[in-house]
């Protein structure tokens, strides 16, 4: 026969699980806009008396409606989809950091958005040619010789300042990278230690192997962190069997348990930066995430890569070598047109340097680059006229030969088995376009994946997040189960009173 109180007991356990369910709900609605948030749910199961409770009873009949129990609180979370955004997140980060970088190489050309602006390198190579023209009048005008002295001044001016402009966003997103590497660093010390923490949590360890058991808190904040690691680099994330995480980052395992390793970044004397983990001083392989894209791009030379430093995008390297291959022509035609002596049968023996490169100390340097061209010192030495092979005669010619050399179709530019043949201006407009081009690729990839992610994203949020109008119909439906509870201990009282009141009365 079963106990007496039992009916109560179960109506007890119904109203205190329905309250539970509740509580579970108001936290959910109170945390619907709660940045990394997951849904929870009370996981519930029927009571179940062993008949070999009971000393005299052996049938579990008498046992039976003995109520509800709450196992514990679970989340409501799809590891699938968390991997799976988490991929393309890292790709995406990529893309978008790559397209940032380009840009900011590209505004360091002022013809590169505004191809009339008349203060990059094609409004110089105009000046230059108006003014040679003017020149050409007048072969032996100092005036017009100090025009055209100017001019080349400007040119070397601008190339001066587009490498400038290039050290400088080199400085610039180096200082970034390093703000990456010191965040990434910390996101891996914080995911070890809540693994620490989620490993010690009292509910995980009465029972590591229920998912009913876990900290969920602590689990939302290690998941918001992972998600904005997988941005630094692509992650691979392996749930252990007492709740931790370990995580691998581009193949290197970073987080094991509680413990995790770290990045450090050093750069070179020649400003490549290289990023490795400090445990084993291997260099970072990432297929994904911002510091793919940093490394890539501050080290990127393009077709011209030398050395195990350098990568084949066309990134802050590349784009100093294109100006560095202008200035090096530029020079090349200057100095071989204004002949400086000639043989009896009127061939030039020797020409006039009128471009050179020049260290910080004054002397001359070992090869003309962007950053060192400048007026020789033979031209400052001489004065403007010092580009007048002769004033006793007329010689239009030579400066009519230095503006068709300049301003032919036959320029050829090399740089380390790169070539290009045409003019100054077109190799210019080339070198711009190639960059629009970097640029446009990577956004369109960045935009591309950027949709793919945010889809991962909505179907994420459709499993975890808090949905309003679920958690409403869920509060009615606990609120009548709590309701029909209660009415059910009021009924189990009134026949209880009944029986032992009722009795009492038939007995005297």
């Amino acid at each position: 026969m079963r106990s007496t109180f039992v009916g109560l007991e179960t109506a007890r356990s119904a109203i205190v699980v329905n309250q539970l369910a509740q509580d579970v709900v108001a936290n959910n609605i109170a945390n619907s806009e709660t940045k990394g948030y997951t849904r929870q749910r009370i996981e519930r199961s029927s009571v179940a008396v062993s008949s070999y409770s009971s000393r005299v009873s052996t049938s579990s009949m008498g046992n039976t409606g003995t109520g509800v129990a709450a196992l514990g609180v679970s989340q409501i979370r799809d590891s699938f989809l968390d991997k799976s955004f988490r991929d393309e997140y890292s790709v995406n980060s990529s893309f978008s950091q790559t397209t940032d970088i380009l840009n900011d190489i590209l505004k360091v050309f002022p013809d590169g958005a505004d191809i009339t602006d008349d203060s990059g390198l094609i409004g110089g190579l105009e000046g230059l040619y108006t003014n040679l023209n003017t020149f050409i009048q007048s072969p032996t005008s100092e005036s017009e010789a100090n025009l055209v002295k100017s001019s080349f001044t400007n040119i070397t001016q601008i190339l001066k300042q587009l490498d400038a402009g290039l050290t400088t966003v080199c400085q610039r997103q180096t200082e970034n990278l390093q703000t990456t590497v010191t965040r990434t660093n910390d996101l891996l010390e914080q995911i070890a230690n809540l693994n620490k923490s989620i490993a010690g949590d009292a509910s995980v360890m009465s029972n590591s192997q229920s998912q009913y058991f876990a900290p969920n808190e602590l689990l939302d904040q290690r998941n918001l962190l992972l998600d904005e690691l997988s941005s630094y680099g692509n992650i691979s994330v392996k749930n252990n069997s007492d709740g931790t995480v370990s995580v691998e980052m581009g193949g290197q395992k970073v987080v094991d348990k509680g413990n995790f390793d770290s990045l450090s970044m050093n750069v070179d004397k020649n400003n490549y930066v290289n990023v490795v983990w400090r445990t084993t001083g291997d260099s970072v392989s990432l297929s994904g995430g911002s510091i793919r894209a940093y490394v890539n791009v501050l080290n990127g030379r393009g077709k011209n890569v030398q050395s195990n430093s350098e990568t084949p995008v066309q990134g802050i390297p590349y784009y100093r070598d294109r100006l560095d291959t202008f200035a090096r022509a530029l020079a090349d035609v200057a100095n071989s047109t204004i002949p400086a002596s000639v043989d009896a049968s009127g061939k030039a023996t020797s020409y006039k340097t009128l471009l050179s490169g020049y260290n910080l100390d004054g002397t001359k340097a070992a090869a003309t680059t962007a950053e060192n061209i400048s007026i020789s010192n033979e031209w400052n030495t001489n004065g403007a006229g010092y580009i007048v092979y002769s004033k006793s005669e007329n010689v239009e010619d030579y400066a009519q030969l230095l503006s068709n050399r300049l301003f032919e179709e036959s320029n050829t530019f090399s740089s380390y088995g790169e070539s290009y043949k045409g003019t100054f201006s077109n190799y210019t407009i080339e070198m711009l376009g190639r960059i629009g081009t970097d640029v446009s690729f990577n956004k369109g990839r960045s935009e591309a994946t950027a949709t793919i992610a945010d889809d991962y994203l909505s179907s994420r949020d459709s499993a975890s997040g808090v949905q309003q109008d679920e958690e409403t119909a869920n509060m009615l439906i606990y609120q009548k189960s709590y309701q029909a509870a209660a009415r059910l201990m009021t009924v189990m009282d009134d026949m209880l009173d009944t029986l032992i009141n009722g009795m009492g009365r038939v007995g005297r």
